[in-house]
């Protein structure tokens, strides 16, 4: 899903698997934001919005951004705890795990996965308390699918400006993050960033 902005400077911000813009919705902007996520598809993206644009992607969006975007339209482009190779054994989260995570899909399934996500009690607390208004059908038809892409379509050339890798991240490993992005910006936290979210959005300098 691709909702447009208004016109001005862009922040296209691809999400993460089986998010929507809620957990986001509070966080101060400096500039117009679009919100991509559900990746059950990649067809039917829209034209970018008009002026300059900047890509910020997260998490499984990083491989979606790279897979979708005209590169040469984009005035920069930031990754967050996510690679282009996100099913990978040295470079993204290994192919066991992945599958594993897939077959295990329930409302626990989620519950688990979330709370990795988010790297503890009070950080879960506080992302239930916005959590996406998606279901666990939804998110289950959506992780199939994109395991399915990843693994199908071949990799296509994007250039990155910087990327940032959490050090406590327990979905995409901290070193697979490094081996592909070798001058990636380590940062505290876990997979779920808020405040480093926080910051890009806003405009202040992580």
């Amino acid at each position: 899903m691709y909702p447009g902005a208004r016109r001005g400077r862009t922040v296209l911000f691809f999400l993460g698997w089986g998010m929507d813009p809620t957990p986001f919705e509070a966080m101060p902007r400096a500039w117009d934001t679009c919100f991509v996520w559900d990746y059950a598809s990649l067809d039917g993206l829209p034209a970018l919005p008009e002026g300059p644009v900047d890509l910020l992607a997260w998490s499984m969006g990083v491989w979606a951004a790279a897979q979708t975007l005209p590169r040469e339209r984009l005035d920069s482009a930031t990754a967050v705890n996510g690679t282009p190779w996100p099913i990978d054994a040295a470079r993204g989260i290994p192919p066991a795990v992945f599958d594993a995570t897939l077959a295990a899909l329930s409302e626990a399934g989620i519950a688990k996965f979330r709370r990795r996500m988010c790297g503890g009690a009070a950080a879960t607390a506080d992302f239930l308390a916005r959590a996406p208004k998606r279901s666990a059908d939804d998110l289950a038809a959506e992780l199939e699918a994109l395991g399915r892409a990843i693994r199908e379509r071949p990799e296509r050339p994007f250039a990155w400006d910087r990327a940032f890798a959490c050090e406590g991240d327990r979905i995409f490993p901290p070193a697979a993050q490094r081996a592909a992005f070798p001058d990636a910006l380590s940062r505290p936290g876990a997979h779920w960033a808020p405040d480093l979210f926080a910051d890009l959005l806003a405009g202040r300098a992580p």
